[in-house]
């Protein structure tokens, strides 16, 4: 047999879980050929991979790339991870469908900020713009609650008319058509945190009448953890959908404690048929939007109406005194560090605890936060440190929890290596590796590889990927198990991981020797197609 590229004496961690095993593995067409003992066969290309693991290339279950990808085809802070499929269009924010001032504001801030023309409204205009694109990862996307109620034009917490969540259901249904594979959900973010469950019910089940999920990044992951999985449940049951939890957490030290309670809604739901799975990053800082640390009531109205607020001396003493009731150790402000900032000069913030940039202002520190947010226009990023090693211990070491990065693609080059970004965006995938599973122990390393390929592509209904086995699609990862690593950090997060040595995208390698070849041979995959 004359197979294109053949993979001789590698350690095989297929990604369905069964212990790891001795095989050559063959791919031609851009499929798995054969599996096994192939003494004797000739390939184009031989790769010697005696002790190097090879595994289904790895599925980002949470991304964020779903502009970047289209402004950075080549994906290289992702597809050097070995990630070969992203999940996009999460927390509620998706590309698509977009429609009125969402359009209008789109198009404005990503020329503004990227220099990027937002060509497309609806969600298939938006696919096809990324297949254009020839992205070097596969992307599969999800359409966004968030963007449906903002195109629709609900920004407060008024109950939509019958003809707008009429609207809304038509932009989730229209999404779904054209290959979604989801509804998502951010419910802390404006205005997804004004919905109340009739209209997320209603939207939710137009996702899963044709096959869908709806995950959210829940309405609390901190002092209303319980109460917000609660609500997931209900709209889980309401939607008659399979719904996954984004990144679960508990946040802030009070709220460590939940977790059991956490556990056992979830488990309890499980057990009654209410399909729920989660996922989550491998570190212990969440990374958002500066502004997420204030009250959602600012949000309230638009733009206009939240940096109004923000303006207002009153409000900002309304706030600081809610604020402060929540601040359990008077330290808010020094575990929240400004991580990027889309203001020339404000940018020398960037890397600074908002504690100690609001002390070298001379400033208390909501005020700084307010000032800030209103001269950057709310285009200011923040790593929030708020969580615990042993709970992330525990999440991961459930079997119904996933790995997803949080994060866009970005560089170490241009405009997408600019920032302190989270680190997640360069090293999540060899973390688990080599952090989780090497250093910590917390996993076996093919309960880790079930949870970065097989586990995601049946959450999703993707059939032909996240194992390896004869007549899949050939995304796999060669590397190091001994030596894999991520090197990125919070100071340094642009730096791409150790001890991966070749990823293969849809058959052709895109990376080898931790460089970049040049092929972008990623897909566009359809519900359905």
């Amino acid at each position: 047999m004359n197979p294109e590229l053949l993979f001789k004496h590698a350690f095989v961690i297929d990604g369905a879980g069964r212990p790891g095993f001795a095989a050559d593995v063959a791919v031609t067409g851009g499929r798995i050929e054969a599996v096994g003992d192939l003494a004797g066969w000739n390939a184009a290309r031989t790769v010697e991979a005696r002790g190097l693991a090879l595994a289904p290339g790895f599925v980002d279950m949470h991304g964020h790339s779903d502009y970047f990808l289209l402004i950075l085809p080549s994906a290289e802070g992702k597809v050097k991870q070995g990630i070969t499929t992203e999940v996009g269009g999460n927390c509620g924010y998706s590309a698509a469908p977009v429609q009125g001032s969402v359009a209008e504001d789109r198009k404005q801030s990503h020329k503004d900020l990227y220099n990027f023309d937002v060509d497309f409204e609806t969600f298939d205009q938006f696919l096809s713009r990324m297949e254009q694109a020839r992205p070097a990862i596969n992307y599969a996307p999800l359409v966004g609650f968030n963007t449906v109620r903002a195109s629709a034009g609900l920004y407060t917490a008024l109950p939509p008319s019958p003809e707008k969540l009429a609207e809304m259901r038509a932009m989730v249904r229209a999404g779904m058509e054209a290959g979604a594979f989801g509804m998502s959900m951010g419910l802390i973010y404006p205005p997804g945190c004004f919905a109340g469950l009739d209209e997320i019910a209603a939207c939710g089940r137009e996702a899963a009448a044709l096959g869908g999920i709806v995950s959210s990044h829940m309405r609390s992951e901190g002092d209303r953890v319980v109460e917000a999985v609660n609500e997931s449940i209900a709209i889980a049951r309401r939607a008659e959908a399979r719904f996954q939890i984004s990144h679960l957490k508990t946040s802030g030290t009070r709220n460590w404690g939940k977790l059991q309670r956490v556990f056992d809604a979830i488990e309890q739901a499980r057990d009654q048929g209410v399909a729920i799975t989660a996922d989550r990053y491998p570190y212990l800082a969440s990374f958002t939007q500066l502004s997420a640390a204030l009250p959602e009531w600012v949000f309230e109205g638009g733009k206009e109406a939240f940096f109004a607020r923000l303006a207002d001396s009153a409000v900002r003493d309304k706030m600081r005194r809610e604020l402060e009731r929540t601040d359990e150790h008077g330290d808010r402000w020094d575990r929240i560090v400004i991580s990027q900032v889309f203001h020339e000069e404000l940018s020398r913030h960037e890397g600074q605890p908002v504690a100690d940039a609001a002390k070298e202002a001379g400033m208390d520190p909501l005020d700084f936060v307010c000032d800030l947010t209103i001269r950057a226009k709310d285009r200011v990023a923040a790593t929030y440190h708020t969580m615990s090693a042993g709970n992330l211990q525990r999440i991961y070491q459930k079997d119904w929890v996933m790995v997803g990065s949080d994060a866009a693609v970005r560089s170490h080059q241009g405009f997408l290596s600019e920032g302190k970004p989270h680190p997640r965006a360069y090293g999540t995938m060899p973390r688990m590796l080599g952090w989780v599973v090497r250093e910590k122990g917390w996993l076996t390393l093919e309960a880790a590889v079930k949870k970065m390929t097989f586990d995601p592509c049946a959450v999703l209904g993707i059939k032909d990927r996240g194992v390896i086995r004869e007549g899949m699609c050939a995304d796999l990862v060669l590397f190091d198990p001994a030596a894999v690593r991520d090197t990125a950090t919070y100071e340094k997060p642009q730096s791409y991981p150790e001890g991966i040595a070749m990823v293969v995208v849809n058959g052709k390698i895109s990376v080898e020797r931790g460089e970049l070849t040049g092929e972008r041979a990623g897909r566009v995959l359809r519900r359905g197609a």
